[in-house]
C-alpha cells in the first residue's frame, strides 16, 4: 500500500511541477519535460523553443527556478537541464499550442491563426495535424472550430503511440479561448502500414528443397531378423543362413513364399512352414 501511495504522490508531484514550469517560463515556448532520479539527486530536462528566456543573464533565472522547485515541491537536489527544440519546434504539439495562443492574444483572427498553424506543422513534415479552438470566438456564444489536415488518430493504443497532444489558453477580453493541437509525427508507423520484402531467389530454392524433403514419405521401420529366434525351433544358425542370403529384416522374410524360403541353402521345408506359420504373429506383436 505504501508503494502505491508513493507512486501516486510522485506522479502528482510530476504534474504539479509541469504546471508550475508552464506558468513560470511562459513565453519561452515550453515543449515538455522529463524527470529522472540520479545518484546526485533529481534531473529535470526541459524542452523549450527559446532557452535564453529560461536561463537568464548569468544563469540567474534558472537558479531561481531551481530554488523554487526545491522549496515548493520538496525535490531532492534538483538539477535543471535546458534543451533547445530548434528545427523540431514545429512538430512539438505543446510549443505550437502556445504559439497559437500567443497569436490569438495578439489579435489574430482565429481562422487565420488556425490555418497558419496547420500549414506550418504540415510543411515541417507531419503526417497529420488538427487544431481545435474553443470559446467565444466571434460573439457571446461559445463555439468550437477545428482545422484538420492529413491523418489523425483519436483513440486507442495507436493514438497514444503516434499522436502528440498540446494544450494552451489564450486570455482575451470576451473570455478565455482553449487551444488544442494534435500532431502525427513523420516517423509514426500505423498498424495498417505494411512493407513487402522481396525474397532472394536462392532462398526460394532452399525453401522448395525443404518442402520436397518434407513431402517424401518416411521409410518403414524394419525389424531385426534376430528376433526370428522367438519362434520355437528357430536358432541362431538359421538366422546366419538368412543373413548369408542377404535377408536382414523380418519384413523381407514376410514377403517371401514357401518356395523362396525353401530354396535358400540350409533351410528345409519344415523350417519354411514353421516360419510362414508364426511370422505374421511375430510381426503383429511388434507393430
Amino acid at each position: 500500500m505504501s508503494s502505491e501511495r508513493k507512486f501516486v504522490r510522485e506522479n502528482t508531484n510530476r504534474v504539479l511541477i509541469k504546471e508550475f514550469l508552464i506558468k513560470k517560463i511562459e513565453g519561452a515556448g515550453f515543449g515538455g519535460m522529463s524527470i529522472q532520479r540520479t545518484p546526485m539527486g533529481t534531473r529535470i530536462d526541459i524542452l523549450v523553443e527559446r532557452p535564453g528566456m529560461v536561463i537568464g543573464k548569468s544563469g540567474n533565472k534558472i537558479k531561481d527556478l531551481t530554488d523554487d522547485i526545491r522549496a515548493n515541491f520538496n525535490v531532492d537536489n534538483p538539477q535543471i537541464e535546458i534543451q533547445e527544440a530548434g528545427s523540431k519546434a514545429s512538430l512539438n504539439a505543446q510549443i505550437m499550442a502556445e504559439k497559437l495562443a500567443e497569436a490569438l492574444e495578439r489579435g489574430w483572427h482565429f481562422r487565420r491563426a488556425g490555418h497558419s498553424t496547420v500549414r506550418r506543422i504540415m510543411d515541417a513534415g507531419a503526417k497529420g495535424c488538427q487544431v481545435i479552438i474553443a470559446g467565444k470566438l466571434t460573439g457571446a456564444r461559445h463555439r468550437t472550430e477545428k482545422f484538420t489536415e492529413g491523418h489523425i488518430k483519436y483513440c486507442g493504443e495507436t493514438a497514444k503511440e503516434v499522436m502528440d497532444v498540446g494544450y494552451a489558453t489564450a486570455k482575451l477580453k470576451p473570455g478565455v479561448l482553449g487551444v488544442k493541437v494534435r500532431i502525427m509525427k513523420p516517423d509514426a508507423k500505423l498498424p495498417d502500414e505494411i512493407t513487402l520484402k522481396v525474397v532472394a531467389e536462392e532462398k526460394t530454392k532452399e525453401v522448395k528443397k525443404e518442402e520436397e524433403k518434407k513431402e517424401e514419405p518416411a521409410e518403414k521401420k524394419k525389424t531385426d531378423i534376430k528376433r526370428l529366434t522367438e519362434i520355437k525351433g528357430i536358432g541362431p544358425s538359421i538366422i546366419k543362413k538368412f543373413e548369408k542370403a542377404g535377408i536382414t529384416s523380418l519384413e523381407e522374410l514376410f514377403e517371401m513364399d514357401y518356395d523362396d524360403l525353401s530354396s535358400i541353402d540350409g533351410i528345409g521345408g519344415k523350417t519354411a512352414e514353421n516360419i510362414i506359420k508364426n511370422l505374421k504373429k511375430l510381426l503383429g506383436g511388434t507393430t
